[in-house]
């Protein structure tokens, strides 16, 4: 599919979403219904808000079905929010994913999914909770399938704490192959390296949300890594990073690109100069232009 850059939403940060737009069939917080594959209503456009893949209030996922989908020729494009593992919330991806629906240059080739997780409060749901969400999350997107009229093959894209879930979920829980590549936009990839280099607060940031120091419990880093899983069977990986990022360094990004380049993955480590997100509309457009072709071409 030819994706025309000057049409294309950059989906990678909010300051550049189009506003929401919802027509056509909508449902608030209700169960699957799991005769939409025959129902002449899974021909028109349907949007599913906060769908619950776990029992938690936080298990939510949105899913936006385009008009004309089927099993063999829509795929899955899936969101994952940023947010340090303890802030941000699926709309931050709202406002993309109302838009994208009604881009024809995405549908109906393309359904899209925006995922919450249980985010640290309260010294709960400390790591790896958010892993496990999002995969349960993916894997609740594969059992629905069919039923949603898609295929359950896959692109994730996550923002910074996003991208590491993104990447990780996409390395380490891919064991049907389904996700077919990832997207990552200032993750950090190494948490070790990450709570060593880190910015000011970064360290504090890390021992609340994992529980520990690199000290006191070095598995939880490095289980928590995506650098860690990367394997020759690791899905094409588009990553995104600033030149400038003081929050989560470019070393992150090179760290993970060398790794994707010793195991003959195919990737893309696009740079810019700028710090923790887009510096301009121009580079934010550029970037998701680059970012949605790669989809496209990986996702045939």
């Amino acid at each position: 599919m030819f994706l025309n850059p000057k049409r294309v939403l950059s989906c990678v940060i909010p300051l550049y979403l189009l506003p929401a737009c919802r027509e056509g069939t909508m449902s608030q917080a209700r169960p699957v219904d799991t005769v939409l594959a025959v129902n002449p209503i899974a021909r028109k456009e349907v949007i599913l808000l906060n769908q619950h893949y776990g029992d938690d209030s936080l298990q939510t996922i949105d899913i936006y079905l385009p008009a004309g989908r089927s099993v063999n020729g829509t795929r899955l494009m899936v969101f994952v929010h940023g947010g340090g593992w303890a802030g941000g919330d699926k709309s931050d991806f709202t406002p993309a994913c109302a838009s994208l629906i009604k881009n024809p240059d995405f549908t109906p080739e393309y359904a899209f999914a925006n995922i919450n997780y249980r985010i640290v409060m309260d010294g709960k749901n400390r790591f790896p909770t958010a892993e496990e969400d999002v995969a349960a999350a993916m894997s609740y997107l594969y059992a629905h399938a069919d039923s949603f009229l898609v295929s359950p093959s896959s692109a994730i894209i996550g923002a910074s704490a996003g991208g590491q879930l993104a990447t990780l979920v996409a390395y380490k829980h891919n064991e049907q192959k389904n996700i077919r590549c990832v997207v990552s936009t200032w993750g950090p990839y190494d948490m070790k390296r990450f709570y060593d280099e880190g910015y000011i607060g970064v360290p504090e940031m890390l021992k609340w949300v994992t529980g520990y120091t690199p000290e006191e419990n070095p598995e939880i880093y490095a289980t928590s890594s995506s650098l860690r899983y990367v394997s020759v069977d690791s899905p094409p990986t588009f990553l995104a990073h600033g030149s400038l990022d003081s929050l989560v360094r470019l070393d992150q990004g090179k760290g993970l690109d060398s790794a994707l380049s010793k195991n003959g993955v195919p990737h893309v480590l696009y740079t810019f100069r700028g710090y923790h997100g887009y510096p301009s509309d121009s580079v934010a457009n550029d970037a998701a232009g680059k970012m949605f072709e790669f989809i496209s071409k990986y996702m045939k």
